[in-house]
């Protein structure tokens, strides 16, 4: 199988309790090609004990269905400290495909291979595996993902501005001083463009996406006290 594309970018979240999310719209000429295959968001958090995955596809504005020729893949890795790169071969991966419409297959899969769920069905209200530990849901939503693009352009002039007097983590990922965050905590929260200024406006309110979210047994996934979760999508056959 050729990766058709592949979002980088690792959440990693706590079990006892929080969400993460990497974020990511728009991507090179091959997804453009099939832009239901173009990742935007991949989301995770821990809901009444389980483990609830999501992945939003579509670039800016979304098709109306999901790919049939791709293949829409969560890879999972759990892990006793963070941050800790997660090893592919050691990843469970929840995979699903969408041959037609409202019809969906997906399966839980252990890193040696093993099938440890499995469920068929129409995704568009939800879709349950016999075991009960398994459910899906695909279909078009309005972008969870709140951007604020003023805000965002204006921190990172901030954040350019004050950088060469700032210390660096070994990531070099910059360490704010006090004021640096109070500031663009302001400047992403607030539209200084209004008079008075107003709360940040979302850039992203009317656009839809098509979102999977699917809930899993977390002892599926691992035993550690972070789970490392990262998605791609991949044409099938190639």
């Amino acid at each position: 199988m050729r990766t058709w594309m592949k979002c980088a970018a690792v959440a990693s979240l706590a079990l006892v309790a929080g969400t993460a999310v990497a974020a990511d719209h728009t991507d090179g000429p091959a997804v453009k090609m099939d832009p239901a295959t173009d990742i935007n968001d991949v989301y995770t958090w821990a809901k009444d004990g389980k483990l609830v995955l999501a992945m939003s596809v579509g670039g800016v504005q979304a098709p109306d269905a999901f790919s049939d020729a791709a293949l829409y893949t969560f890879h999972l890795h759990t892990q006793t400290k963070f941050p800790e790169a997660p090893a592919p071969d050691k990843s469970n991966r929840l995979t699903c495909k969408f041959p037609k419409a409202n019809e969906a297959e997906c399966w839980l899969v252990a890193s040696g291979g093993k099938v440890l769920d499995y469920v068929k069905g129409d995704p568009s209200t939800e879709a349950m595996s016999e075991s009960g530990k398994l459910r899906v849901h695909a279909a078009k939503h309005a972008d969870p993902f709140f951007f604020f693009l003023a805000g965002l352009n204006k921190a990172i002039e901030t954040v350019q501005t004050a950088a060469a007097s700032l210390m660096s983590y070994p990531s070099g990922c910059p360490k704010l001083d006090a004021a640096t965050v109070t500031a663009l905590q302001t400047q992403l929260t607030t539209d200084v463009s209004k008079t008075p200024a107003g709360p940040a406006v979302n850039n992203f309110a009317m656009l839809n996406q098509l979102i999977l979210v699917a809930e899993v047994d977390p002892t599926a996934v691992g035993t550690g006290d972070y789970v490392a979760v990262w998605g791609s999508t991949n044409k099938i056959g190639q």
